[in-house]
């Protein structure tokens, strides 16, 4: 495959993984790839029967390369500190590579691999009490996650407007198509009617940033094995990093949300509350607001493009079910 001058060889990914060992294992490439919102992954067996998975971003190929490698460095950071933390539900750096001068011709990272298949969900499968006993992992996985990268930095309020602000100057020279300066006045205008006050000081986590089924793997008895891709993880404020997983979510940004899943996220914050974390009183705060739905949409529009330009042509309010 050529992209301009970088040639990439997924051929030669056992033997890049080989060079990065010190017992010169060479693995064996598994021929079925998956692909996720940045990467492409490989899965390699080693002769021990171990398994990787392989990170290639690909999909971001037109990028800069600096920007290809920097979004790398960012995840093995996070990944770094969530092992340093004692979260157990990531998977594990094992090696990388983050330069495109090596034989597969692109950066990559190698991870342990999750055990297990994505998710299935919809709001007819799985049935309960299937489906509740995935509502209550969920849950206490996610509650673990704050609760042991949770910590103090800056308010709130002054993280948000430094992303919208750096966002205007995108705009302004040009790096943005189809957002307008104005909408992001209209959004740094609409901030404080989001974010609640009592909050502004509360601590910061470590957010997923995109908990979707297809990343929650789960065994054959509906066992949680693990999160995967964690490319989109960041810490955030708590009233970012304790939302919704996607999957609880509106497919369609469309109020009210249908009755299961009304129902279903009764049980998932019940359960988020139902230990001895002293953050229980301010999660309750974020997650039974009835403006969940909208707020969550528009602190995702903060850093998605996508959202922004849709929440903007929606005049930043969510359209009522007929």
């Amino acid at each position: 495959m050529m992209e301009g001058t970088r040639v990439f060889d997924p051929q030669n990914i056992p033997h890049a993984i080989a060079a990065l060992q010190s017992d010169t294992q060479v693995p064996y490439l598994n021929e079925k790839y998956f692909d996720g919102g940045q990467c492409r992954i490989y899965k390699v067996d080693f002769p021990d029967q171990e398994s990787w998975a392989v990170r290639i971003p690909l999909h971001i190929r037109n990028a800069p390369c600096e920007a290809i490698i920097d979004l790398l460095q960012g995840e093995i950071l996070i990944l770094q500190e969530l092992e340093a933390k004692g979260f157990r539900w990531a998977p594990r750096l094992q090696r990388s590579s983050l330069t495109f001068e090596n034989s597969v011709g692109y950066p990559f990272i190698a991870l342990s691999w999750v055990s297990g298949e994505s998710l299935s969900w919809s709001l007819e499968q799985p049935a309960r009490p299937i489906r509740d006993k995935i509502l209550r992992q969920t849950a206490s996985i996610m509650m673990s996650l704050i609760e042991c990268t949770r910590e103090k930095r800056e308010p709130a309020t002054q993280y948000f407007e430094r992303i919208i602000d750096n966002k205007v100057r995108r705009v302004r020279h040009g790096f943005l198509h189809d957002i307008t300066v104005q909408d992001c006045i209209t959004q740094k205008q609409l901030l404080s009617t989001v974010l609640r006050p009592e909050l502004e000081d509360a601590p910061y986590a470590i957010e997923h940033g995109d908990l979707s089924c297809r990343n929650i793997i789960v065994d054959s008895e509906y066992n949680i094995t693990g999160f995967i891709d964690w490319g989109f993880a960041a810490n955030a404020p708590l009233q970012m990093a304790c939302c919704l997983p996607r999957f609880l979510c509106l497919e369609q940004p469309v109020l009210p949300p249908p009755l299961i899943l009304q129902e279903d996220r009764k049980i998932f914050i019940a359960s988020l509350l139902s230990g001895p974390s002293t953050l229980a009183k301010p999660i309750s705060l974020i997650l039974s607001s009835e403006d969940i739905d909208f707020q969550q949409c528009f602190l995702e529009s903060i850093t998605s493009k996508g959202m922004h330009r849709w929440l903007a042509n929606q005049g930043w309010k969510l359209p009522i079910r007929m």
